[in-house]
């Protein structure tokens, strides 16, 4: 990473760093708003008066309500290290920004090398020529100033010098053609098309292919009008399923930015910004509910419950241990429902009875496997969840337990309910699918416990070779029944 020289700026002079978009790729604002939202609904009504009052008031009631952990903002490593060098030659920097004083102050202390700090204060928003009045008073023998946005622009014309950080590098001309001092901030480059497509999450429409399975359980799979009209509504409920996966992403900030892996999301790294990530999800959100009353009122009435429960989960159900597991498992068991109330077909207890079960099986695979590695590093809890690393005798326990259960539900079908699938002439076959389910289970469990599961038992199948084969070997079956 190349580094920014100030050198050839005067020496006296002091660097002056602005928050939002440019010392963190984020938007400490949204950034509050949400964790007010997700963490203290109940409190967010506290902020309608504020409002009206202004900005600055807004921020400062906000705040007030929850405070924003500083560790976990998405920090510019650029400007983290363009800091250091200017406090290390001598320098003095400061934070100066339009979020609350007491935002600017937590984060002053936690990077340690800020001479000082100044924000909001509930009656004034310190933001563009309010901040560039504040500057003169305070340095008026001149500043350097590190921005990023069209706000900043009054401040870099009267400021000494002026670094552009990353959507600022397009007003260089602009500021060059006045004579201004320039000097550019080189960020990490972005694949926005990558990005959208990462949080859209379209590998895990996978899942959704289980609003079919209503279909072939009643031999529907000829009927073309229901097949089509089923087509829609798998590419609908992908809509939005999506929009529930970035409303949880924005719910899980900073789980997710403590995580291992997820920290690297796009929209926890900042590279995708909250309020895009808001507004693309409710507007997905609005059209696939258009969609979903249009193809059927009760397929519509599935996807409001579902919504309920997904935003129930994202909001306050998934800190609890076991409920989470719980309500994913009752998530997936809801497609199925979909399915059947998208055709008018009756709803099958054992088909609901065994999803029920399987899919708790496989979210506590999952769960266990993050439990484990808490287990094995020492560390106390899973940030974010409900569970301890003690607790992994009992996500092991109920695991295995519900999935055995899905096995028993699924070979007292095929013996009782024989009549329902002896379509064919050889239904004995049918046994191979109960028989392959538990040996996928056996191998699921085995890696989770060994914590070599790195991904979602359902995404993970998609690109394991022994899951593919168990998959052929039980489609080969049902082939050689009929």
């Amino acid at each position: 990473m190349a580094l920014l020289n100030l050198e050839d700026f005067e020496y006296h002079l002091p660097l002056v760093c602005d928050l939002d978009g440019t010392l963190i790729k984020s938007n400490s604002l949204a950034e509050n708003f949400l964790k007010a939202l997700f963490q203290s609904p109940q409190h967010v009504l506290r902020i309608i008066p504020s409002w009206l009052k202004g900005r600055a008031a807004l921020k400062e009631t906000l705040a007030n309500v929850r405070s924003i952990d500083p560790q976990v903002l998405p920090y510019r490593e650029e400007m983290l290290e363009l800091i250091r060098g200017a406090k290390a030659s001598g320098r003095e920097t400061y934070l100066v920004t339009a979020a609350d004083q007491s935002i600017a102050d937590n984060i002053t202390c936690y990077i340690g090398d800020f001479d000082g700090a100044k924000g909001s204060d509930g009656s004034l928003n310190l933001k563009g020529r309010q901040k560039l009045r504040w500057l003169q008073g305070r340095f008026p023998e001149g500043f350097i100033y590190a921005g990023d946005s069209a706000a900043d622009l009054p401040i870099w014309e009267a400021a000494s010098g002026a670094v552009l950080v990353g959507n600022g590098v397009k007003f260089e001309r602009q500021l060059r053609e006045i004579g201004v001092e320039v000097r550019r901030v080189s960020c990490e480059k972005n694949n926005p098309v990558k990005d959208w497509l990462s949080e859209l999450r379209l590998h895990q429409w996978s899942k959704n292919v289980l609003i079919f399975m209503p279909l072939f359980f009643v031999h529907m799979q000829d009927n073309f009008c229901a097949v089509l009209k089923t087509v829609v509504a798998f590419l609908d409920f992908g809509l939005i399923a999506s929009a529930t996966y970035i409303i949880n992403d924005l719910a899980d900030l900073e789980a997710d930015r403590a995580h291992a892996t997820k920290r690297f999301r796009a929209i926890a790294a900042g590279r995708i910004s909250i309020i895009s990530s808001f507004l693309a999800s409710m507007s997905m959100l609005a059209i696939g509910a258009g969609v979903a009353l249009f193809l059927h009122p009760r397929f519509a009435m599935a996807v409001a419950v579902y919504l309920a429960l997904t935003l129930a989960y994202s909001i306050r159900l998934k800190r609890y241990a076991l409920v989470d597991v719980t309500v994913i498992g009752a998530l997936f068991t809801m497609r199925i429902v979909m399915g059947e109330a998208l055709n008018d077909l009756a709803f099958s207890p054992w088909l609901l009875s065994f999803s029920a079960a399987f899919f708790f099986s496989l979210s506590l695979a999952k769960r266990h496997v993050e439990v484990m590695r808490a287990c094995s590093k020492g560390r106390s809890a899973i940030k974010g969840r409900g569970y301890s690393s003690d607790d992994w005798p009992l996500t092991l326990g109920f695991g295995l337990a519900s999935g055995s259960a899905s096995i028993v539900i699924m070979l007292l079908f095929i013996t009782f309910d024989a009549p329902v699938l002896q379509t064919g002439q050889n239904p004995g076959w049918f046994y191979v699918a109960p028989a392959g389910v538990f040996i996928w289970l056996q191998r699921i469990w085995l890696l989770s416990h060994r914590m070599k599961l790195h991904d979602d038992p359902i995404v993970f199948a998609l690109t394991d070779k022994s899951s593919l084969l168990i998959v052929a070997i039980i489609a080969l079956a049902f082939a050689l029944s009929l």
